[in-house]
């Protein structure tokens, strides 16, 4: 592959309810044959990921009816932004800019015409105090400033109308800090943890669930027991129907029963669709936390189909699906795989990234962090069929395919 690839990916940002009502997108250039991600500089990275979401691709694609918060410097916006609409566009002012009249008059025409702007990992100070005027969002790193630090000046921006949005928000107990000091939005995977890791009793809905995949996964499936499972959970009946039924699958009559449908489509297509039904189906769970297993899952499949098969695509669905299953059940990972019946090569996938199937797993997983090293390359394992390196255009694909389907797929279940 000659020139560079442009790979861009998007963090949710979701407001107290944990809806997700923004994503920023997250921007990086891989250079030619490097074993790092590049950022030749800060005006170009900007141009590039604008022209990558709302040129190159549909920002609808990217980020659906939400809005896309970007990166800026000052000098893009001093020398006019590129022409987008700001109905999806949040102009985010990087934290290290010069801090100039003539930047803070570029910001009041721009929230003029409409825009939103964001103040990136905000630091109060002298220089800094003359942006929470021309504010509309003022972001807060978490992990770098104490959120208590902050409680004093909280009913001060809110009274100005300025939206709060704590960032790298890592953990349950830090967003629910924030949540009570008054943070409206939260951004982090925090929602794709576990809130608690020990001395937690199983529900019974979460024994069915636990129990429902070990049948699933095991290497002799019992059908009938599968069948058995399902057919008493009336929640994952119902949905599991309604999806088969949706014109996702085609099907040329009406499907009415779980034994009907494992006849007509064969429990192996089907079941990783039950499997994420019934994760889905668990109480008190974030649509983001759905949404990033939806993609993680369809992104490690997208990336099987073109891994040296040794394992089938379902099977790199199910390890994206099961990567997350410690955040659906709020227990440590290892204690889980001691409940279900997986093969060791899937354990060994998920416990400690190893195989083709570990391997094409923290490629998405970092993919979908925005942690690019470079190394998707034969040097970790990650070969196509031709036994060519995947390139991080046939990834980067793979990702947005996934976020495409996601969207469209939502309504389904």
């Amino acid at each position: 592959m000659s020139g560079h690839s442009n790979l861009i990916a998007r963090q949710p940002i979701c407001n107290k309810q944990l809806k997700v009502v923004a994503f920023e997108l997250l921007y990086r250039m891989q250079s030619d044959g490097g074993n790092h991600a590049v950022v030749t500089n800060a005006d170009g990275a900007t141009i590039d990921v604008l022209l990558s979401a709302f040129n190159d691709l549909c920002i609808d694609d990217v980020v659906g009816n939400k809005k896309a918060f970007v990166n800026f410097t000052s000098s893009i916006i001093l020398n006019q932004l590129p022409p987008i609409s700001p109905k999806q566009l949040v102009i985010e002012l990087l934290e290290d800019q010069e801090i100039t009249p003539a930047l803070l008059k570029a910001l009041g025409r721009l929230r003029k015409k409409g825009y939103k702007i964001a103040l990136d990992d905000f630091c109060l100070t002298k220089e800094t105090i003359s942006l929470i005027d021309y504010a509309d969002i003022i972001k807060l790193d978490v992990l770098d400033q104490r959120p208590e630090s902050w409680a004093n000046y909280i009913p001060r921006l809110k009274d100005k109308g300025i939206i709060l949005l704590a960032e790298k928000v890592e953990t349950y107990t830090v967003y629910e800090q924030c949540r009570e000091l008054g943070f409206d939005l939260f951004q982090g995977y925090f929602f794709a943890k576990p809130k608690v890791i020990t001395g937690k009793r199983i529900s019974n809905n979460e024994l069915t669930i636990l129990n429902l995949l070990g049948k699933l996964n095991a290497q002799d499936v019992d059908i009938a027991e599968v069948t058995k499972l399902i057919s008493h959970d009336t929640n994952l009946s119902y949905n599991l129907l309604r999806t088969i039924n949706s014109g996702l699958f085609n099907l040329p009559s009406k499907v009415d029963s779980i034994k009907h449908a494992i006849t007509m489509l064969g429990l192996s297509h089907l079941k990783s669709w039950i499997s994420f039904l019934a994760l889905s189906s668990l109480d008190n769970k974030p649509q983001a936390l759905t949404d990033l297993a939806m993609v993680r899952a369809k992104m490690c499949e997208q990336l099987g189909k073109n891994i040296t098969r040794r394992a089938s695509a379902d099977d790199y669905f199910t390890i994206g699906l099961l990567s997350l299953i410690d955040a659906f059940f709020d227990m440590p990972m290892e204690d889980l795989m001691k409940k279900i019946s997986l093969s060791e090569s899937m354990k060994n996938a998920l416990l400690k990234r190893e195989g083709e199937m570990g391997q094409a797993l923290e490629c998405v997983i970092n993919y979908q962090n925005g942690e690019w090293d470079g190394q998707w390359n034969k040097d970790k394992g990650i070969e196509s069929t031709d036994e060519s390196s995947i390139s991080c255009d046939q990834i980067t694909q793979a990702y947005l395919d996934s976020v495409k389907w996601t969207e469209e797929n939502r309504t389904v279940h």
